[in-house]
């Protein structure tokens, strides 16, 4: 038995999956300085691939749940923890000021693109949840 909402669920946790992977490789921050630390940028890769950690937990459960209400809930968390995900670099987590910057140039807007992809998901799995849930009320009546 699979709906809409459960398909939508999966494609946000691949989505959130690619979150984790895309900023830890191909898409990650600055690399260390000379002196072998880390700048703040580095923190805001770690803080963004846990936060689609987060995003994928929440979609596959709601993705496998049963219960609507249940399912609705994670669909929220999961809106919600986009949003924050979104303001993660250079908002929540202050990184490099030039433009040129690894982190400025390829972190910032891969994560403000994929938290907005996940952040659509999330709205379009509650949307056909709760209508899914309206079309069986009206059928019983």
């Amino acid at each position: 038995m699979t709906d809409k909402s459960r398909v939508i669920a999966l494609i946000a946790a691949a989505a959130g999956l690619l979150l984790i992977v895309g900023s830890m490789t191909v898409f990650s921050a600055c690399r260390p300085k000379d002196d072998g630390t880390w700048m703040n940028c580095h923190n805001a890769q770690i803080d963004v691939a846990l936060a689609g950690a987060g995003l994928t937990a929440l979609f596959v459960i709601a993705a496998f749940v049963r219960n609507r209400s249940v399912r609705v809930i994670c669909f929220a968390a999961a809106l919600v923890l986009s949003a924050v995900a979104f303001l993660i670099p250079g908002t929540l987590v202050h990184m490099c000021f030039l433009d040129h910057m690894r982190c400025q140039a390829v972190l910032k807007p891969f994560t403000k693109g994929m938290t907005g992809i996940t952040a659509l998901l999330a709205l379009w799995g509650i949307f056909s949840t709760v209508s899914k849930k309206q079309e069986d009320e009206q059928e019983t009546d």
